[in-house]
């Protein structure tokens, strides 16, 4: 007899809580060896949406797994038992196993899994996220203050111009002039996020390895600044005068509107991602005009628009996550080594793609871990170095 919707749900749902009692879970290993994968799988993907677990979530082959549950269906009548715990293993168990982040590669070895022995080895060498914001002003003179090691209060003046620290470790600049004078914020590797408020009340959170160059009074027919790394703008509104965000050859201007840009020098692509209002973006004689949640690219030798971006993954660094999506090792292992301020050597290509959350405030050695379960990627912490290999 085939089992309704609500309860093929249901029992899905209480084994993968680890509420289900032996009858019932009897009952889903029936119903999983007469083929109904699909439910499975809706379901599976369904509790990925919905369970927030800081953990890797690696892409799974429902095909191959199948198969290997039919292949065991066949066993010899002889081994009812050990079939039995078969089936706990291979079918109900990717309702579990797959939220440790290891689904895919534990259903897809013809291996089983091997058992780690006890090691009297030393502890692996760890490294610990940021600590503080490490940033450093240079003021229009070229003096440079380390915030980090400042009091709370006004740090500066800039002409008229008051530069304040707040007790949150923002700055903020305060007063009005019409001389311009020019500071420059440097948020180096292995530091926390910094934010700023312009004197024109525009706000700006700088990631860690990030430079902003910007006036320390707003005057004439525009608001420049200039950006390498990566920013987060929440511009005001200002009709006659617009907001331009400058990195080489490539512009942003807004006339007030919420975007990121990525600019990195070892990227090799600049993105300006729109969160509201309206951004164009220019690069020679070559512009677009994007909406909200469009990406503007700019490689070296054109510009283009990416629709129905995912805003959280561009924004997990903002929001103290670390986020991929079917990200190569090379662009996780940019920013792994812009927040923990680590060098990083590759000893051969990697081609898998790599699905990961994870909060920025752990130990690298714990997003390694997460990486390492693929079985796609092994990583080697020397010093300050992380050695990465197949």
């Amino acid at each position: 007899m085939a089992l309704p919707k609500n309860r093929i749900s249901y029992l899905l749902e209480i084994y993968s809580s680890r509420k289900a009692t032996p009858s019932e879970e009897e009952e889903l290993f029936e119903w999983v060896k007469k083929g109904k994968e699909r439910p499975i799988k809706k379901h599976i993907e369904k509790l990925i949406s919905d369970y927030n677990l800081n953990v890797l979530v690696p892409a799974v082959d429902w095909e191959r797994i199948y198969d290997r549950i039919i292949e065991e269906k066949d066993l010899d009548n002889v081994q009812k038992k050990t079939r039995k715990m078969t089936w706990v293993r291979w079918a109900a168990a990717a309702v579990v196993l797959l939220f440790l982040g290891t689904g895919y590669y534990y259903f897809a070895s013809k291996k089983e899994p091997q058992k780690v022995a006890k090691s009297d080895q030393p502890k692996t060498i760890d490294i610990a996220p940021p600590n503080g914001v490490n940033a450093v002003l240079t003021l229009s003179n070229g003096q440079n203050i380390i915030l980090d090691s400042t009091g709370n209060g006004v740090v500066a003046m800039q002409g008229t111009v008051h530069v304040v620290k707040s007790a949150d470790g923002q700055l903020a600049y305060k007063g009005s002039s019409e001389n311009i004078e020019y500071n420059t914020l440097s948020n180096p590797r292995g530091s926390k996020v910094i934010s700023l408020v312009l004197a024109d009340g525009s706000k700006v959170w700088l990631n860690a390895a990030s430079t902003l160059k910007y006036p320390t009074a707003f005057a004439g027919k525009e608001r420049k600044v200039e950006i390498t790394g990566e920013a987060y703008f929440e511009v005001s509104h200002d009709a006659a005068m617009p907001f331009i965000v400058s990195k080489g050859e490539t512009s942003v201007r807004v006339l007030g509107t919420h975007f990121n840009v990525n600019a990195y020098d070892d990227d090799s692509v600049l993105n300006v991602t729109l969160l509201e209002g309206s951004v164009k973006v220019s690069k020679g004689n070559e512009s677009v005009l994007i909406a909200p949640g469009q990406q503007a690219a700019i490689g070296d030798s054109r510009l283009a628009t990416h629709d129905n971006v995912d805003i959280d993954e561009v924004m997990a660094w903002k929001n103290g996550l670390f986020s991929f999506k079917a990200a190569d090792i090379e662009t996780i292992m940019r920013q792994v080594s812009r927040w923990y301020n680590v060098d990083v050597v590759f000893e051969k290509p990697i081609t898998e793609k790599f699905y990961a959350q994870v909060s920025r405030n752990t130990d690298v050695s714990n997003l390694l871990k997460m990486l390492e379960a693929t079985k796609a990627v092994h990583f080697k912490i020397e010093g300050k170095t992380i050695k990465v290999m197949p």
